[in-house]
């Protein structure tokens, strides 16, 4: 029987990179319980049947149809996959870049591997990402009551800076936090319940940042976390928490989930301000053209 089970199982594969590769042919209740397990990989795969399929909000019966479609024989033979693709260290850069490097020696088209991985995430994200927190999330942003401080990681500080670049187009008050830890303090002191701040960490999650959650929460500020599993260690300060799979084919993450996630946020924060953001866009072209006469007014890049 085991023999039999190892045959239907694919091999040279993650279960995450099956997920890419059937998402688009699924439909219904299926294609929901994949969305779930992509979007929150690999913490859901390893979670109980039960309790994945409460999270998925589909039946026990939905998910073993799925885990069939996935090649595998039963819920627990999935499980040991991505239990061993932990074990032999696929999550970190060195393993993952082993992998890589695996697959091409078995001649698959690398670019439109690395493509359909980092679309697959993008799907994953947007149609795994709970509406309601993504919508409250963005009305945080989105009102203009609350200062905002943005605050990234070593890699994810990149969407900090964009998303503070971008939303201080559209609205005043919102700061990026910045990587220099010693004055963390200093931007801490005058936190408050008026306080939003948005926090991106992902694996492998920086102790500083989770810190810095941790107090802004506790001084009543909310806090929206941009991360890749519900599981990760500044979740437990958020208020509003957003999955994106980070999931990449060589030695590094991919963010492009992240900042899809990001942008979403900053067009949707704009459409809530409605009116607001529009007088202060014409205000603000009307100081461009003050700085630069021969500007010709505004263009089609204005928000680039």
């Amino acid at each position: 029987m085991r023999a039999g089970r190892a045959a239907m199982e694919p091999a040279g594969e993650t279960v995450a990179e099956r997920l890419d590769q059937l998402i688009p042919r699924l439909a219904g209740q299926e294609r929901r319980a994949a969305v779930h397990l992509r979007a929150h990989y690999p913490v859901a795969g390893l979670d109980s049947l039960a309790r994945a399929s409460r999270a998925a909000g589909t039946s026990s019966q939905t998910v073993l149809r799925l885990v069939g479609k996935l090649g595998f024989a039963s819920y627990r033979a999935m499980q040991e996959r991505i239990r061993a693709e932990l074990s032999v260290g696929t999550q970190t850069p060195l393993g993952r870049l082993a992998a890589a490097r695996a697959r091409r020696e078995g001649g698959e088209d690398w670019l439109a591997t690395f493509g359909r991985t980092a679309a697959g995430n993008v799907a994953a994200a947007f149609e795994g990402v709970v509406r309601a927190e993504f919508e409250a999330a963005a009305a945080l942003l989105a009102d203009r009551r609350r200062h905002v401080l943005v605050i990234g990681g070593r890699f994810t500080q990149a969407l900090a800076r964009l998303l503070v670049r971008q939303l201080s187009v559209v609205r005043a008050e919102v700061e990026e936090v910045g990587s220099l830890t010693a004055t963390w303090a200093d931007r801490l002191i005058d936190v408050g319940r008026r306080t939003t701040v948005v926090v991106f960490d992902v694996r492998r999650y920086q102790p500083d940042v989770v810190g810095f959650a941790a107090a802004a929460a506790g001084q009543g500020a909310a806090v929206v976390l941009v991360t890749d599993a519900a599981g990760a260690p500044a979740a437990r300060h958020a208020t509003h928490v957003l999955l994106a799979p980070v999931e990449g084919i060589g030695a590094w993450d991919s963010l492009t989930a992240l900042l899809a996630l990001t942008e979403a946020l900053v067009a949707r924060a704009t459409d809530l301000l409605g009116d607001q953001a529009d007088e202060r866009l014409a205000r603000l072209e009307q100081l461009r053209a003050r700085l630069d006469p021969g500007s010709g007014g505004p263009g089609p890049s204005d928000l680039g």
